[in-house]
């Protein structure tokens, strides 16, 4: 389930993002005036889905 934070938290409480990022491995999407802005994921989490995403590259190209 995606996690959901103002940018204004990141800049507050960056070690509770970062934990909740690596016990989840799932992405935070940190929103600005309620659009979301940036995505922050933890790096183990997102080098996985590179290589899934290249995988998939290769197979249909």
């Amino acid at each position: 389930m995606a996690t959901i934070r103002p940018v204004s938290y990141l800049q507050r409480r960056i070690g509770e993002l970062t934990t909740l990022a690596k016990e989840t491995r799932e992405p935070i999407y940190l929103t600005k005036n309620g659009i979301e802005h940036l995505v922050l994921m933890d790096a183990d989490a997102f080098a996985e889905l590179q290589k899934k995403a290249e995988k998939s590259e290769r197979k249909d190209g």
